[in-house]
């Protein structure tokens, strides 16, 4: 019965850990296609509002000096565990960059992977090459994002563009954010939130979904899923679960949203979809926006931490 109450009590507390989103590309919003000031897809909060209103005023001057487009997405999850495949598919669609000369930047935070990844379209390779790429997520971004610090990261790497494509690949600026020495608990800290957490997380993910509520053994187990209902709005689907152990028979049932934009763009993407084949758009909306319909080859780089 204590070990009952003690699974249990672990899965309610930890249950938000499981409900991040996971996306397909055709699923992240792309909020240039709502509002031309925006630049910044921040579905699941990583970035905080003052971050985003920053990095989106960074990418339309870069923009309207005719330098790059910027495209910039923090998620928690992706599909698959591929940044790099996802960050190209992504970009692409949407058409980040001038047609003309693929000036395209995609920059990609995946929160679940611990990974920064930036792409690059054909027209920047020369003043954005994939080592000043990395200098810059090495320099400004990973020692923020070590710290948990996804504003600073975020909005210290994308001014650090800022200035590399001002000054046409020139050196890059000084770091300017300060540095202190850590403790030595303060250093165990950080290694027990960066492994232990992690390796909890996952074992109580594996406890809520092979929890079985009749024996209580962790011996449940998938065995087949269908399509139960499909609306414009949702489609619901039924998982059944057996208990290896005392052959407990388990339904579950979860709804996936779509969502619906008025570009005409296809895909039921979350909370706006995204548009497919070159990503060139000629909105109707006075506030909304387009890329320029450029397009990424394999330049860019990744980080984690």
């Amino acid at each position: 019965m204590l070990r009952k109450w003690l699974i249990t009590g672990w899965l309610l507390c930890c249950a938000s850990f499981v409900a991040a989103d996971t996306y397909r590309p055709d699923e992240v919003p792309n909020v240039q296609l709502a509002n031309k000031e925006r630049y910044v897809s921040n579905p699941d909060g990583i970035l905080s509002d003052d971050a985003v209103a920053r990095i989106d005023s960074i990418c339309a001057s870069v923009r309207e000096k005719g330098l790059a487009q910027i495209a910039v997405v923090a998620v928690d999850a992706i599909e698959g565990d591929d940044a790099f495949a996802f960050a190209i598919e992504l970009f692409r669609s949407w058409g980040v960059g001038d047609a003309r000369n693929d000036n395209g930047l995609g920059i990609l935070l995946v929160e679940e992977l611990h990974e920064i990844r930036f792409v690059t379209g054909g027209g920047l390779e020369g003043v954005l090459p994939d080592a000043i790429c990395k200098r810059i997520q090495m320099q400004f971004m990973v020692p923020a994002f070590q710290n948990g610090d996804y504003d600073l990261g975020m909005t210290a790497g994308v001014e650090a563009v800022a200035v590399v494509l001002e000054k046409g690949g020139e050196a890059l600026p000084e770091d300017t954010t300060s540095e202190e020495d850590l403790t030595g608990w303060e250093i165990l800290l950080i290694i027990l939130l960066l492994v232990g957490c992690p390796l909890f997380v996952v074992w109580l993910v594996y406890c809520l979904k092979s929890y079985c509520p009749k024996c209580h053994r962790l011996t449940l187990r998938q065995q087949a899923s269908h399509r139960i209902r499909e609306t414009a709005n949702y489609c619901e689907m039924e998982y059944t679960y057996v208990c290896s152990h005392c052959g407990h028979v388990l339904k579950r049932r979860s709804r996936h949203y779509k969502d619906h934009n008025d570009t005409g763009a296809t895909g039921g993407g979350f909370l706006g979809g995204t548009l497919h084949g070159g990503g060139i758009f000629r909105g109707g909306s006075s506030g909304g926006g387009s890329f320029g319909g450029g397009s990424f080859g394999g330049g860019g780089a990744g980080s984690k931490w």
